[in-house]
């Protein structure tokens, strides 16, 4: 995998808003595990990088990371669904969450699965490091982490930070998100969520309307939602911190419902403190991706919207134009083209999620364990295996080599998240990440640093020329802004909300054609 058709395929797309859950990305097969080397983050870090280099370990609070840990486990595959899962049936999920009752397939599944994330994690204990790692935030996603058992989630926090054993350290103020589906937990299970250290859900709702859930393959229904909110109100209080997901264009949306559906989700109590916002993208392989061929769809009645088809639905970015006005007025800040952090009006505290800031930050670093799970350390991003099986073997050959090793061979060699791919070639995996970087940047409120880039390209004051050129079209049609401080020389630049973000796509394809020439 290469990061470069990656980034293109998201420019090139009419609409800005897409779902960027980076730490499941696709595009790696089979056993295949890939490695790219981020020379400017690798640069930055020479004095604080991590496993395997004993003189690297940070020594400053200034460094913390995340972690993402990847729960497969869904009741089934969703309509739009292309991410690393692995459905386990209706009958399994409704008894996963307990302390037994699965059947014997799932239950053998399930503790090699977990077996595997203990033995990423163990790997991370075993190099040599003088304090534990700080994280800022943890984060379980899916797949529906909520759907597996109980024990399997304990073990797992357990190894994580909460042992002597433990390769990672919780900071005062971190973030612990952890993904669950209406439907999919009750008081107990959520009870024993809260017990283990999450305080922080993130619920995926994706619509309040009965017929659009069951248009997008989704189980649970709208009475389910609000029971998962009220189990949240008891166990986590009046001011409980969780988000919501919500999906746009979907098949018989129309402005309409979408306008009631955000009435209605910033006036659930205890409200959420957090929405982000996806507007539904139709991914090869999916269900709506083999119903809809050319512009024709098998079934008369599913319209799926794209720049050459607007049949009986409405287009997405009159859908998505039209959420801040209903969100923002509820105190909600709009920090991000899909996310929305509520604000309170007494202490201005606002509540991004802390976890996705950091894989929007250009002196980022995260970890990730499990299936299909794509890490940032030490300048280079590492995606793990997204078949069962692959991912099972892969962490026990670790596991061996690492046994073989011992003290003949140095730990890097079976830390392959710290090793950059033979065939990177540094001046192209360079251009790759500042897109990246540009991509992701012009994705929130507070922009690009220009002055960021050039101290930290190899092209420098090149690199920025060229990404206002890109950028003048979005000025003159006053869909962005150029800001430059006191004592900064190039400023930053931002789109505007909400047209500028609308445009984004339009926006940031143009200033990768200008640096393309560089």
């Amino acid at each position: 995998m290469t990061w470069s058709p990656f980034i293109l395929a998201l420019s090139s797309m009419p609409l800005a808003i897409h779902s960027f859950h980076l730490p499941t990305m696709s595009g790696v097969v089979g056993a295949g595990v890939t490695s790219i080397a981020h020379p400017i983050r690798r640069s930055m870090r020479e004095s604080s990088c991590h496993e395997g280099q004993k003189n690297d370990k940070p020594t400053s609070e200034e460094v913390d990371y995340g972690l993402y840990v990847h729960i497969p486990f869904c009741r089934r595959r969703c309509n739009y669904c292309d991410f690393a899962i692995v459905p386990i049936g209706t009958k399994n999920a409704v008894q996963s969450n307990g302390d037994g009752g699965t059947s014997p397939g799932f239950q053998k599944m399930n503790q090699e699965y977990t077996n595997a994330v203990l033995t990423e994690i163990s790997m991370i204990a075993s190099s040599s490091h003088p304090n534990k790692i700080p994280l800022r935030s943890i984060y379980f996603g899916g797949g529906t982490p909520s759907l597996a058992p109980l024990s399997t989630l304990s073990e797992i926090m357990q190894a994580i930070f909460k042992s002597d054993n433990s390769p990672f350290r919780l900071k005062q103020d971190a973030e612990v998100t952890i993904e669950m589906d209406p439907g999919t937990f009750d008081l107990k299970a959520l009870t024993a969520v809260k017990e283990m250290g999450f305080n922080r859900i993130s619920l995926g709702v994706q619509s309040l309307d009965d017929a659009i859930l069951t248009s997008l393959g989704r189980v649970h229904r709208s009475s389910d939602v609000y029971q998962s909110i009220e189990l949240i109100r008891q166990v986590y209080g009046e001011e409980a911190n969780y988000s919501i997901d919500l999906i746009s264009g979907v098949p018989g949306l129309t402005l309409a419902g979408w306008t009631e559906t955000l009435s209605q989700v910033v006036r659930l109590y205890p409200r959420p403190l957090h929405i982000s916002l996806y507007d539904l993208q139709v991914e090869k392989g999916t269900a709506f991706g083999k119903w809809y061929d050319n512009g024709n769809t098998r079934d008369d009645d599913l319209v799926i919207t794209t720049a050459s088809n607007t049949t009986n639905v409405i287009q997405p970015c009159h859908l998505l134009k039209n959420a801040p006005g209903c969100i923002v007025m509820r105190n909600y800040e709009h920090y991000e083209i899909s996310s929305y952090a509520y604000r309170d009006s007494n202490s201005g505290e606002t509540h991004r999620s802390k976890h996705n800031q950091i894989y929007w930050e250009m002196n980022s670093q995260w970890y990730a364990i499990g299936l299909g799970a794509t890490s940032n350390l030490n300048g280079v991003r590492f995606a793990r295996p997204r078949a069962l099986s692959d991912y099972v073997s892969w962490t026990n050959d670790l596991n061996q080599m690492r046994t073989r090793s011992q003290n003949n061979v140095a730990h890097s060699s079976w830390e392959p998240w710290l090793l950059p791919s033979a065939e990177s070639d540094e001046d192209a995996t360079e251009d790759d990440m500042l897109l990246d970087i540009i991509m992701t940047r012009l994705r929130t409120s507070d922009g690009l640093d220009l002055d960021w880039i050039a101290n930290h390209s190899k092209s420098g004051n090149s690199r920025v020329e060229a990404i206002l050129r890109g950028f003048k079209l979005a000025l003159e049609l006053d869909l962005g802004e150029r800001i430059i401080l006191p004592g900064r020389k190039f400023g930053f630049i931002r789109l505007r909300d909400p047209n500028g973000f609308l445009f984004s796509n339009n926006i940031i394809s143009n200033i990768f054609m200008e640096t393309e020439c560089i």
